[in-house]
This record gives C-alpha cells, structure tokens and sequence, in this order.
C-alpha cells in the first residue's frame, strides 16, 4: 500500500513539472478538446434538425393524403355511388348469420325502359336449324322417300343434334313403326313425325307460369348455374322484365367472389332503376342474403331475385353452401325459393345437361334458362334436358339486348328447329304464350 502511495505522489509531482515546463503545449491540447467536443455538438445537432425536418415532412404528407380521401369519399357520396352506411348494436342471435355492411341502390322514380327490339325463337336457331336440315337432306339426296335401312344414320343425326341418346331412340322408334306399316317415309312425313316427336318431349309450360306473372308477394327467385354461363346478365334481364310489368323489385348481388358480378348487377340497377343489396367483397353469401331478405320483408318488394355465386356442379362444398343459402332464405320467407333456376349456356352441349344433373340433384331445380341459343348449332340440348330431367325451360336468350331474353314455347321451338321458312317468320307467328311480355 505504500508502495502504491509512493508511486501516485511521484506521478503527481511529474505532471506538475510537466505543466510548470510546458503550459503552451497544455493550453493548445485543451483548446483541441474543445474544438472536437464543439464539433461532435454540431454533428448531433444537424442530425437532430434532420430528423425534425424529415418527420414534420412526413406528418404533412400523412395530412395531405387524409385530406384527399376525405374528399374522395365526399365526392362519391354525392354522386350517389356508394353510401356509408352505420350498423346497428349486434343483436346476440346465434342462430342467424353475422349481418355484413351492405349497400343499397335504389332509384325512387325508375325512368321507364326503351322497348327493346323483338326476338324470335326461331332467328336464335338459325344454326341449330341449318345443320338440323342439312342432315335431314343428306337422306333424300337423290331419293323420295327414306327407308328402314337408314334409320341407324337419322338415329346418329339426332344424337349430334345434341336431342339426347334416349330421346333420339324414342323418335327413330316412332319413325320404324311408320316405315314398316307403310314401307318408306316421306321427308314432309319425317319432319311431322320428327316435329310431333320432339314436341312431346318438351315439358309443357303455361302463360300463366308464376315466372312470368307473380302470383304472390314477394315472390323469391334463386338463380344458379356455373361462372360464364350468363348468369348475372339472366337475373339483371329479368329484374328488367319485372320493373316493366311495374313490379317492385329487389336484386341481391350474393356471388360476393366476383367483384366484377357485383359491379355488372350495380350497373343495371343505376341504369334500370331495380333496388340492389350487395355486401362486402369476398363476404359470406348467406350474410349477403340475409340482409337482402330482410330489406325485401320490410321494403314489401313483389319480386326478390338472387344471383349466386357461380360454382361447378362438380365440388360437393359449394353445392353445400348453396344449400346453406336456401335455409337462410326459409328463415325469412319458409316456402321459398319458390322458384330454383339454373341457367345453362347452349353452346356447352352435352356437358349442359351433366350440370342440370347435378344442380337438380343438390337443390331441386324448378325451372332451366338456356343462353347464347343463337351461338350454337346444337340446340337440340333442350330437348335432352326437358326430356330426361322433366324440367320446364322458361327462357332462351337469343342476343345481349333485353328482349332477347324470350320466353320458351314448345310450339315456336320444333318449327324453329324443323320448318325452312321459319326463320322469315316474325315473331307474331309464336305461340300466344310465347308473345305475351317479350316486349
């Protein structure tokens, strides 16, 4: 320890010579110091400011940027384009689907629609009926009358007609038994045989279908069918046809997974003047449906239609949440969907009716709507479907416009199908049933 005394007082003693000998030296080191303490108060200072600077920046960009979306949001909400809408305190009810925000459009005074320019049946089976005919021709070339030996070809013409396998044996059979009595067949006698045949295959559908005239309030419309068949186009043309025959209706947007499906309905809805209710995007449909039975009890609509989500018939999981639908739709009206359409498109062919299979199967079908019937050669698909699965087909869509969504008659069908001159008859030549509100 004092060796440790001795030593810190000999340090002492030579650093006060050393300051005594060289105060200059003393003075320029502490004045170094300074200068570089001086210098790192500078240097955190300017760093300082930076940061000031960049976060007043930041905080001005963050206002400018709130400022522009409250102002977006205002503009739209005068143009009437979306509205915000304020839920109510969550009842607990467990048995019922979480209610989503939803959006409702509606137009108090719907400007009256254009009248849209008449379609036939017969002009959307101009290629069903050109190679219909063709085929038929092909046996009479250069002979009168057809035989029981050709019979297995006219079977395999209507099979590529797409009329069905066991359709298409029930007419040959019907032909063989008028060859045999009279040993030949005539071409107009095929085509009366054909035309009367093929008649008695297509499931008979009134005028006074309920479809075509609401028998009670509301009555509630379910639409299915796969993505790109025409669905939504199907269900905004009928709230069209409705709103025409001065009903009050109400369109619920439940194919929440196609945003586009959504916007499509929002269109018609702004142009036609039809109430929409579409929720959230990706949201539960049955909580889509749920809020649009509800506006459609307390609104009194006459006509509620529901467009679905599209699905392939082939996933069990969404024909199950289709099912779900149903039960929330029963929850509010207990005998509806009073009426379950599919629609098909008509160029699918036999594939169509393995979708009508499997639809019927999971939700009972009630009725079929076939599109795009003027784009196929094969129309002979509603005959299969009508025969097999004993359905009604209740509209056929020859083109885009409204009116060319029109009414299916058995009648205007087969001579579409079968008579040459049919495609220069006008619609005035349909069936009483078939021209009734196709206007």
């Amino acid at each position: 320890m004092e060796q440790l005394l001795i030593t810190i007082h000999a340090w002492s003693t030579q650093a006060e010579q050393f300051v005594r000998d060289n105060p200059e030296r003393i003075i320029q080191g502490a004045l170094g110091l300074i200068v570089v303490i001086l210098l790192l108060l500078l240097l955190v200072a300017r760093n300082s400011r930076k940061r000031r600077e960049e976060v007043q920046s930041l905080r001005a960009e963050l206002e400018r940027l709130a400022v522009t979306k409250r102002a977006e949001v205002s503009r739209l909400g005068q143009m009437g384009h979306e509205r915000a809408e304020v839920l109510p305190e969550p009842v607990a009810i467990p048995t019922e689907p979480v209610a989503l925000p939803t959006e409702e459009v509606e137009v108090v005074q719907p400007p009256e629609a254009p009248a849209a320019e008449e379609s036939t049946i017969a002009r959307g089976m101009a290629k069903s009926r050109a190679g219909f005919l063709s085929r038929l021709a092909g046996f009479f070339s250069g002979k009168t009358a057809l035989d029981t030996s050709m019979l297995d070809d006219l079977e395999e013409a209507l099979i590529l007609s797409d009329v069905g396998a066991r359709c298409a044996a029930d007419l040959v059979a019907q032909v063989r038994d008028v060859a045999e009595k009279q040993g030949q067949v005539s071409e107009s006698d095929l085509r009366e045989l054909l035309k009367a045949g093929i008649h008695s295959h297509l499931v008979p559908v009134s005028g006074e279908h309920r479809l075509y005239s609401p028998d009670r309030s509301p009555l509630v419309i379910l639409v299915v069918g796969v993505n790109g068949v025409g669905k939504t186009t199907t269900v905004a043309k009928l709230a069209t046809k409705y709103m025409q025959q001065g009903k009050k209706v109400l369109a619920i947007a439940a194919d929440t997974f196609r945003a586009a499906a959504v916007e499509q309905l929002a269109e018609w809805s702004n142009r036609v003047g039809f109430t929409l209710i579409r929720g959230l995007e990706e949201a539960k449909p049955s909580a889509v449906v749920f809020d649009g039975m509800v506006a459609a009890k307390e609104g009194n609509y006459d006509v509620v239609l529901i467009d679905t989500a599209g699905r392939l018939h082939t996933k069990s999981n969404l024909m199950q949440e289709l099912e779900g639908v149903r039960n929330v739709i029963r929850k509010h009206v207990p005998d509806a969907p009073h009426e379950t359409i599919l629609v098909l498109d008509g160029v699918s062919g036999q594939n169509a009716l393995s979708q009508a299979r499997e639809f019927n199967s999971a939700v009972q079908l009630t009725g079929i709507v076939v599109t795009k019937l003027d784009g196929t050669p094969k129309g002979g698909i509603i005959v299969a479907i009508s025969q097999e699965l004993k359905l009604p087909v209740l509209y056929v869509g020859v083109g885009e416009k409204v009116g060319d969504l029109v009414r299916f008659d058995r009648e205007a069908f087969v001579s579409a199908l079968l008579d040459e001159d049919s495609a220069g008859r006008g619609a005035t030549e349909m069936h009483p049933a078939a021209r009734v509100g196709n206007t």
